[in-house]
Formats: C-alpha cells, sequence, structure tokens
C-alpha cells in the first residue's frame, strides 16, 4: 500500500475537513494550495478538483467553472470515468458547464452542450427542460418584431391619451367618448401582440425541445 507523504497528506486531510457548505473557504484554500492538491494521488487529486469546480459554480465564479470544466471533462474521458461518489460524474460536469454558460448569456452554446446531453441521456428531464429554456431565451427575428410593434402601439396609445386630455377634452368633447374607446383598443391590441407572440414563442421552444428529446430516445430504444 502507498502512503501520501506527511505534507500531502495534511494538505488532503485538511481539504476534506472543511465545511462542504463553506464554498468560499474551499476556493481559497484549493486556489492556496493549488501546487500541493496537484502533487496527490489520481482519486484524492481529482476528489478535491472536483468539489473546487462545484463550488465555483455555487459562488458564481462562471469563468473559472467553465475553464475547470474543460478540464474534468478532459480527466473523465482520459480515464474513462464512468460514477463518481455514485453520479454519472460526465453528464453531471456537462449540465453544470450549460448553467454556467447560461448564466454567462451564451445561450446558443448552452443549448448545444444540452443537446449533447440529450443525446447521451434522452430520458433525464431536467436536462430537456433546460434545453427549452435556453432556446426560449434566445428570441427569433419574429418575435422583436412584435414587441417592437407592441411598443409602436404602446406609444400611440399614449399620444391618443394626450391628445384626449389636453386637446378633445377641452375642446372637442363631442369627440371624446370616441378618442376614448380608441386609445382602449390601441392598449388592448399592444397587450395581446405582445402575449401572443411570448405564448407562442414559449410553445414553440417546448415543442423543440420535447420533439429532440423523443427523437433520441426513439434512437436509443431502437440502439
Amino acid at each position: 500500500m502507498n502512503f501520501l507523504p506527511a505534507n500531502r497528506l495534511r494538505i488532503y486531510r485538511d481539504f476534506k475537513a472543511m465545511d462542504a457548505h463553506d464554498l468560499h473557504g474551499i476556493v481559497r484554500y484549493y486556489e492556496q494550495y493549488e501546487d500541493g492538491i496537484r502533487a496527490l494521488d489520481f482519486e484524492e487529486y481529482f476528489d478535491c478538483t472536483l468539489a473546487y469546480t462545484n463550488a465555483l459554480f455555487e459562488t458564481g465564479n462562471h469563468g473559472k467553472h467553465l475553464v475547470m470544466c474543460d478540464h474534468l471533462l478532459e480527466i473523465v474521458i482520459m480515464q474513462n470515468i464512468g460514477t463518481w461518489g455514485g453520479e454519472d460524474v460526465y453528464t453531471r460536469i456537462l449540465f453544470k458547464k450549460a448553467a454556467s454558460l447560461y448564466r454567462q448569456h451564451d445561450y446558443v452554446l448552452a443549448e448545444y452542450i444540452l443537446r449533447e446531453l440529450v443525446k447521451i441521456r434522452p430520458f433525464d428531464k431536467p436536462a430537456r427542460r433546460f434545453l427549452q429554456k435556453c432556446l426560449y431565451r434566445q428570441k427569433p427575428a419574429w418575435l422583436l418584431q412584435t414587441r417592437a410593434a407592441c411598443v409602436l402601439l404602446s406609444l400611440l396609445a399614449a399620444a391618443l391619451i394626450a391628445v384626449e386630455l389636453f386637446v378633445v377634452k377641452p375642446f372637442f368633447s363631442v369627440w371624446f367618448k370616441s378618442v376614448q374607446i380608441a386609445h382602449n383598443l390601441v392598449l388592448f391590441a399592444a397587450v395581446t401582440v405582445f402575449a401572443v407572440g411570448e405564448t407562442l414563442h414559449y410553445w414553440h421552444t417546448r415543442s423543440a425541445a420535447i420533439s429532440f428529446a423523443e427523437k433520441m430516445q426513439q434512437r436509443k430504444s431502437v440502439t
């Protein structure tokens, strides 16, 4: 049996002794003793690095987290690691990498990773729902046009209200009711255009995510 030298054993022991909820402490300790952690045996090194990477994600250090995700994925592939701590470590890292990209507003790359994840685990509902969320965040040109139409209609309604209050009411009161109905109709049209656009976009992205997952499920069932 190989034993760790005393200084390396101390580094690993102190790391494992830290409170799992002290995420900032884990990040600080790893970065302070990174050279010593790199000198640990593989299992100890991977254990510490995985905990550090998760702590980066939870503390919002998404730039560093993405770098470490790529490093861990390379290790997992090269060492052929299936599970770690009872979890599929490869898909777990992929999911959190997509989450970091999402939080950095890189929805296109997050979508790409989630599609790859759904290909691997097509029955994973959280991955499918997250894929839909990424698709929803990407606004197609037609949706932007409906939002622009909503803004224009709202401005038109505001203009009609101004005319109603400062021109029609004091000078052309006979037209007051008609102008009031007109601005209400324009406001209703603005709300309707916005609601219909957002609803269609939601259902389109939901349908796309479900359809992709079902396609991958069928492919998985055949193989």
